[in-house]
């Protein structure tokens, strides 16, 4: 079960909140672009990366950064990190940014995705 937890970006309206399909694309998106070598280290690893978003639906390269790391050694979070992050930044280039819903910005001007083998999760 893939969770995912909605903060408003404080002095923002807030906006309809965020519906469940919209929530699953934006997942799905970025899996499509997230390759996990599955006999690596690095599928051992949950990580959590947080990324500000710009209005028109494209991450913000410079705001990736890991939140958490379970599992696995340094090197093979560092790995599973690196993979998260260039999922992010690939499948955003591919098309024209995230399908996101502009009136819902404050919702998703920052998000958190976790990166795990096994699931994935947004919030």
């Amino acid at each position: 079960q893939e969770m995912v937890e909605e903060g408003a970006t404080p002095g923002m309206p807030a906006g309809p909140p965020i519906t469940e399909g919209e929530r699953q694309n934006f997942i799905l998106a970025i899996r499509r672009c997230w390759n996990v070598d599955v006999g690596s280290e690095a599928a051992d690893v949950v990580v959590t990366i947080r990324f500000n978003m710009t209005p028109d639906g494209m991450p913000v390269s410079s705001s990736i950064t890991q939140v958490s790391a379970t599992g696995g050694t340094d090197t093979a979070q560092r790995a599973a990190y690196d993979s998260g992050r260039r999922a992010i930044l690939r499948c955003a280039v591919e098309g024209s940014g995230y399908d996101l819903p502009s009136e819902k910005y404050a919702q998703w001007q920052q998000v958190e995705v976790t990166f795990n083998p096994a699931e994935m999760r947004m919030r």
